[in-house]
């Protein structure tokens, strides 16, 4: 399955790994954010291409990284913090969200992250942030975990207007699709938003893949 259009579009620097920690997405703001072409990333290594320490100044990024497992399912880590060395910029923070999407390969998971300059305050330290999020986690197929409450709360339109963003499609196309105005569209994205649980369109398209509303 293709990356979804939303996410080629985002503002925010993002890029996917498989099960092997390869690189198979890196969109043009994660080139601008850390002077890596896409050429020179998809394919390598995510540790060979980031080069990520955390802000102790411990290396992090690494072979058989934790987040790598979660190819194979689990709940993703909060938003943690890493620094990065970036081609003519020295080293710069970052604050690194992760997410999954549904991969071609059967069983298997894309692990996606979303890299945006700044700082978040881990509620631990790094590393054992996110081995407490993945202890016992590692068998649990993330097909197999129950739908968000608020997914049997979807109206038909909501349902609809879901449908539409994961295909890629902005606010004007489904205003202009449906016969609605953009402020419409705009109130029936905020709500299905809440009732997801989710913060951006980007983790509501992936929602909706996640539990195959579409």
């Amino acid at each position: 399955m293709k990356i979804p259009d939303v996410v080629h579009r985002s503002i925010d620097a993002m890029f996917a790994v498989d099960g092997n920690q390869r690189v198979i997405f890196w969109n043009r703001a994660c080139e601008s954010l850390t002077g890596v072409s896409s050429v020179q990333a998809i394919g390598s290594s995510c540790h060979e291409t980031l080069q990520g320490h955390d802000p102790s100044g411990r290396s992090f990024c690494r072979p058989n990284c934790p987040l790598g497992q979660l190819a194979k399912g689990g709940p993703p880590p909060s938003p943690f913090s890493m620094r990065i060395p970036a081609r003519d910029k020295g080293k710069i923070q970052l604050n690194v969200g992760t997410m999954l999407m549904p991969s071609p390969v059967d069983k298997e998971w894309m692990v996606v992250h979303v890299l945006r300059r700044g700082h978040c305050n881990s509620p631990a330290p790094v590393r054992d942030h996110l081995n407490s999020n993945l202890i016992g986690k590692e068998h649990q197929g993330a097909r197999n975990e129950h739908p968000a409450h608020g997914l049997s709360l979807l109206t038909d339109r909501e349902r609809e207007i879901l449908r539409l963003l994961t295909h890629g499609l902005a606010t004007e196309a489904i205003s202009g699709h449906l016969h609605i105005s953009m402020t419409t569209v705009r109130n029936h994205i905020q709500r299905l938003m809440a009732k997801l649980n989710v913060h951006s369109r980007i983790e509501a398209v992936t929602c909706a893949h996640r539990h195959h509303l579409v």
